[in-house]
């Protein structure tokens, strides 16, 4: 039961959940100033969350698809 939970939702450890609140809080502020195509991560304010590298076609489909928009 609790590694359902934990697989859904992630880790229970207190200090990695305020991050995460503070990181979503400052990504939400950011992204209300900004352009929309200039749009943040949250992970980037989470210094200990794994940011996940796109693959070169990833990236590529991400650039189709911001372009036809």
């Amino acid at each position: 039961m609790w590694q359902a939970y934990r697989h859904k939702y992630g880790s229970l450890n207190l200090g990695r959940r305020i991050e995460q609140g503070v990181g979503n809080l400052y990504a939400l502020y950011v992204n209300g100033k900004v352009d929309p195509d200039k749009r943040v991560d949250a992970r980037i304010f989470m210094p200990h969350e794994e940011v996940q590298e796109l693959t070169f076609e990833e990236e590529r489909m991400k650039a189709i698809k911001k372009k036809s928009a």
